[in-house]
This record gives structure tokens, C-alpha cells and sequence, in this order.
């Protein structure tokens, strides 16, 4: 009788170190599931957050590198704000123009003389946008507001340094 005991004291610790390693494979399997949807969802949100920021902070550039007086500049073409760059390295007895825009999904660039028409087709294309909109809020604010295709926005208020030349001036 004394055996019967000992064999089932042994069965019982096998099922109990099986059900033990099967509990502790399932929690790690849970984890790994659960980390694997996290790492989805953060590379999503990065992705999204890198179009329209990397937008934002290539116009930005352009225009402090531009930001002389008459160097920035809004205007209407083709039925929309599009910004307007006085190249002011001027090698040549030509001037240039750089215009950024929105066409067709595109933040675009287009860098022409300054005689020559502007033909939003014929800009180079910068990065995939869903909208970009440029707004002169005054007193030398320019905000600049870009939104991708995962409906995520990024936008920034610039301060034309050259707009403070003028009220500086007598």
C-alpha cells in the first residue's frame, strides 16, 4: 500500500510541474502578444508623426533661410496660398524663385526664374501630404500647418525677422 502512495505522490508533482511550465507559457505567450500590438500601434504613430513634421520643419527652414526683406512672401496661384522664396545668393544676373506648395497629394517645390510662369505640374515633389495651408497671421507671424494621411498635424507659428527691419527703420 505504502508504494500506491509513493506513485501517486509522484503523478501528482509531474501534473503539478506540467500545469506550473503551462500557466508560466501562456503568461509569456500573453506578454509577447500584447507587446507585439504596443510596438504596432508606436510604429503607426511614429510614421504619421514623421511625414507631417518633417514637412513642417523643411518649409520652416526654407523660410529662415529666405527671411530677408522681401525674401517671404505669400501669394495666390492657382487658386491657392502658395509660398513664394526671393533666392538671395545671387551668383548670376538672373533671379530665381523657390515656390512650395500642395498639388495633387504632394508638398511640392518649385524653383524657376523669376520671368518664367508657374505651373504647379512642374514643382518636384517633397513628401506625400494631405493638406498643407499657409496663413499670414500678421505682424510678421506666418503659420504654417501640415496634415498627412493618417489624419495627423503638425503646425508652427514663424516670426519674419525681416518684418522687424521695417518697423525698426525711421
Amino acid at each position: 500500500m505504502k508504494k500506491n502512495w509513493k506513485n501517486q505522490g509522484h503523478i501528482v508533482d509531474f501534473f503539478f510541474t506540467l500545469s506550473l511550465f503551462c500557466l508560466f507559457a501562456a503568461s509569456a505567450l500573453i506578454v509577447v502578444i500584447i507587446g507585439s500590438g504596443v510596438y504596432r500601434n508606436t510604429t503607426v504613430q511614429m510614421e504619421e508623426n514623421y511625414v507631417a513634421r518633417t514637412a513642417l520643419s523643411y518649409v520652416a527652414e526654407k523660410v529662415r533661410q529666405h527671411d530677408t526683406s522681401g525674401g517671404v512672401r505669400l501669394t495666390e496661384e492657382e487658386g491657392e496660398t502658395v509660398l513664394v522664396l526671393q533666392n538671395t545668393e545671387n551668383t548670376t544676373d538672373t533671379d530665381y524663385l523657390t515656390y512650395i506648395y500642395a498639388y495633387d497629394g504632394w508638398l511640392c517645390e518649385l524653383v524657376i526664374r523669376d520671368d518664367a510662369p508657374f505651373s504647379k505640374a512642374q514643382g518636384e515633389r517633397i513628401l506625400e501630404i494631405d493638406t498643407f495651408r499657409l496663413v499670414n497671421e500678421g505682424n510678421g507671424f506666418l503659420r504654417i500647418t501640415v496634415s498627412d494621411s493618417g489624419s495627423s498635424s503638425a503646425s508652427c507659428l514663424l516670426h519674419l525677422r525681416s518684418s522687424q527691419e521695417h518697423r525698426e527703420k525711421p
